[in-house]
């Protein structure tokens, strides 16, 4: 069947993934997605699918919405599925369902958006010295970047304030997500003007992940965790997570981009464009191998000290 699938979008609230700051353009669409440009301009040709917002200069702009949505398209595809039919499929399930505040998590976003990403198995003590590690090696940088924490608990993240507000006064933007205390309103994000806190709400997936993205102009480097459950009766110290951690400038910028479309999604408000954020182009760049290695050095001083 070819008929050309349409959808009424008029009575619809934006999709806060599409709206979210930092949209992709068409060349990031396809490299995310692995569809190629002409059939991205094919496919909203004849299907009006994906259906991208306009820049002020006229450019295409996407969300990560989108590369779900295309992301399923093709797996239909692959499932034997026509293209029409796949299309109407996926538009028939609303993008805010699959990308909501209820159900979005920055571990599961990234690790489909990177398969290829190892997972590592690592206690907290471990990935608390990761972390520091990152911290240090991001800052020593003396850059300006997009800084992004998750850190479960209230409680964490006030035992950390003091050193987080040190880290947010020398970055462009600085984001922290933590669990909102008993009879918050979550309904906003608490901002200043280089920091804003997430207050998670119950039933968030990120109530569980551990993350510190530190996406700059150098040493870019990203550490994303998700505590496994049934852990109640473990010591703290020996918690375990589920890992990923990259130095790899592309992957660094889809955790932030994918971040701030989570922040986006809790307070529609949240708006990173009118600051003033590094870009920088991440095709084809690799990782810095001195990075790499002081990255690794930094983190096994943690753990000696910490022994």
């Amino acid at each position: 069947m070819n008929a050309t699938v349409t959808r009424d979008t008029t009575s619809e609230a934006p999709d806060p993934a599409v709206q979210a700051p930092g949209s992709l353009s068409i060349g990031e669409m396809s490299r995310y997605t692995g569809l190629s440009v002409s059939d991205l301009r094919n496919w909203e040709a004849r299907y009006g699918f994906p259906k991208p917002r306009r820049s002020k200069g006229g450019r295409r702009t996407y969300g990560f919405g989108d590369v779900e949505a295309v992301t399923t398209v093709m797996e239909y595809r692959n499932a034997g599925m026509s293209l029409s039919a796949a299309i109407r499929r996926t538009l028939e399930t609303p993008a805010g369902k699959q990308l909501g505040p209820g159900n979005l998590s920055l571990f599961a976003a990234l690790r489909k958006s990177r398969p290829d990403i190892a997972v590592h198995v690592l206690d907290k003590r471990t990935l608390l010295a990761l972390t520091r590690a990152v911290e240090d090696c991001c800052f020593a940088a003396a850059q300006r970047p997009i800084l992004i924490g998750a850190f479960q608990d209230t409680r964490f993240f006030r035992k950390a304030e003091a050193r987080w507000a040190d880290m947010a006064s020398s970055s462009a933007l600085a984001v922290a997500f933590s669990a909102a205390p008993p009879g918050a309103d979550t309904s906003q994000a608490r901002s200043s003007p280089v920091r804003y806190e997430i207050d998670l709400p119950d039933g968030s997936p990120m109530r569980r992940e551990w993350a510190l993205v530190c996406d700059g102009v150098e040493l870019p480097t990203c550490v994303v965790a998700w505590e496994r459950p049934g852990q109640e009766r473990r010591a703290d110290p020996s918690r375990v997570f589920e890992a990923v951690w990259s130095v790899d400038p592309a992957v660094v910028r889809i955790a932030s981009r994918l971040a701030l479309s989570i922040a986006s999604s809790y307070d529609p408000h949240f708006d990173s464009t009118a600051l003033d954020l590094p870009d920088r182009a991440v095709v084809g760049t690799q990782p810095d191998a001195k990075h790499l290695e002081a990255l690794l050095g930094r983190t096994l001083q943690y753990l000696s000290n910490a022994a």
